[in-house]
């Protein structure tokens, strides 16, 4: 990839996700990226192309932390734990400005555009690494309906943390996922 098409796509991802999408105008992201206008338009034809490239990007580089983060634990209890603690790192962090994918659906509410797509992608392949966390814990009947339980704690604790400054949500989801594996295992 050209240095320069990775520094444009560098200043949108820093600049979309601490102003928003539609606040950020093409001509500051090549004043900040310090392209030409011709440059930007070769890589990107439209905004929405590079929006679709950051949210690419962000995606790879989110799951490849995320699953280093969580293969570091040997236990599936304790890997399912550092999904939730992994998102307290990032809430808790100095570039915490709420979920890229679920503002980029806010701003862009196409359910059919590229936009909405990237950004469900990044949603669905979080919840199938979910999933797949949940099977030796509860089987893989049950993981595919609890996947999407612990989803709802995820986004609702990102949510929590933008929307009114919870900084607590992700580790307070973390301990209600507790007590829904609890009870599947129950039900085992």
């Amino acid at each position: 990839m050209s240095a320069k098409r990775q520094a444009v796509v560098d200043t949108a991802a820093r600049l979309f996700s601490e102003f928003g999408y539609q606040a950020v105008g093409v001509d500051r992201i090549i004043a900040e990226s310090s392209v030409s206008k011709m440059t930007m338009y070769k890589y990107f034809p439209s905004k929405d192309d590079l929006i679709v490239e950051v949210l690419r990007q962000r995606q790879l580089a989110a799951s490849d932390d995320l699953l280093a983060y969580v293969t570091a634990r040997s236990d599936p209890t304790a890997r399912i734990d550092a999904v939730f603690e992994w998102h307290d790192l990032w809430i808790n962090g100095p570039l915490f400005y709420g979920c890229m994918f679920i503002n980029a659906v806010t701003e862009h509410p196409e359910a059919d555009s590229e936009i909405a797509k990237a950004s469900a992608m990044q949603k669905v392949h979080l919840r199938t690494f979910v999933e797949q966390l949940l099977k030796p814990l509860i089987g893989e009947t049950r993981a595919p309906v609890c996947a999407s339980k612990l989803m709802i704690l995820i986004d609702g604790a990102i949510i929590a943390a933008q929307v009114y400054g919870n900084k607590n949500a992700a580790i307070e989801a973390r301990d209600v996922a507790r007590m829904l594996l609890s009870e599947a295992g129950k039900s085992a």
